[in-house]
């Protein structure tokens, strides 16, 4: 008996030696997406407790435990293990996760008016169809989450009603709250011109207070007398005149004597004629000097 009993300890005790530990699996594994998520943590053993955190940094008290799906809407690491006991655990695991929102989805306008229950549409300018679950419009008073699962087709439209105070903005933002379009209020005032209106009345008048104006009118219209005109007299050129008289004869000017221009610009210029005894000197002179070789060379001969 003691021999069988040996023979079974040698038998499960090598199997008790290479035991694996518990292990735990996360889905969906790492990767980008472009929707939100849920994070599902599946340990091997049922009776293992699970935890999960987001600070790949952080200390195993501060994970929190895993009861259900996680709903992840932001890009970020993902921190999990499992534990049955102290000498039972699963390793410390890392799944990172990285949410890209599509650029296609907006606002199908670039303003908003009025107030109260106001609707706004969202578009899709893709050419795929996107998941919108979880997009949010958010207004100054107001904050609308469109349900989880909600496709938009390819150039089609999805409406949401939101409480608008009016001047104010609309924002469109993405699960990870970032914004990505804004509605800018529009005041719906006009502006109203009034215009002073004449009124003019018509008042009819009895005929006989006709004829008396009309009688009186012509009573007191200024008699126009006879005046006379005195005769005008020519005047001669040998009679006086009386002060200044017009002249409206054209005159015409002489033909300049190019003599007379020279002469008075010989005089202007500072010119003189020559005296006529200066004349007479210079004849003597040279009637005097004529007769001297005269002379001179009858002497010679």
């Amino acid at each position: 008996m003691l021999k069988i009993f040996f023979i079974l300890a040698l038998l499960f005790i090598p199997i008790a030696t290479f035991a694996e530990n518990v292990d735990v699996i996360a889905n969906p594994p790492s990767g980008t997406y472009h929707a939100p998520l849920y994070i599902t943590l599946t340990p091997t053993e049922k009776n293992a407790k699970t935890f999960y955190s987001f600070k790949p940094d952080g200390y195993p008290q501060d994970a929190f435990l895993y009861e259900k799906p996680i709903l992840l809407k932001h890009s970020s690491p993902f921190i999990y293990f499992s534990i049955i006991s102290t000498t039972n655990e699963s390793k410390i695991k890392q799944n990172n996760y990285i949410l890209e929102y599509p650029a296609t989805i907006h606002f199908d306008t670039e303003s908003i008016s009025g107030s109260g229950k106001v609707q706004v549409n969202i578009i899709n300018n893709g050419l795929e169809n996107i998941d919108i679950g979880f997009w949010y419009i958010q207004s100054l008073s107001d904050m609308v989450t469109i349900p989880e699962h909600t496709i938009l087709n390819p150039w089609k439209k999805y409406g949401v009603e939101i409480n608008y105070p009016g001047t104010s903005s609309v924002v469109l933002r993405s699960p990870d709250d970032d914004e990505r379009d804004i509605l800018t209020y529009k005041s719906t005032e006009e502006k109203t011109i009034t215009t002073s209106k004449i009124k003019i009345t018509t008042k009819i008048v009895p005929r006989e207070i006709i004829s008396t104006i009309a009688n009186t009118s012509e009573n007191n219209t200024p008699e126009v007398k006879n005046i006379t005109i005195p005769a005008l007299i020519p005047i001669s050129e040998n009679s006086p005149t009386i002060g200044r008289t017009i002249d409206k004869t054209p005159q015409i000017n002489p033909i300049p004597d190019i003599n007379q221009i020279v002469k008075v610009s010989a005089m202007e210029s500072g010119q003189k004629n020559m005296n006529p005894l200066y004349i007479g000197i210079f004849l003597l002179l040279s009637m005097s000097i004529g007769g001297l070789r005269w002379f001179i060379q009858r002497k010679q001969k």
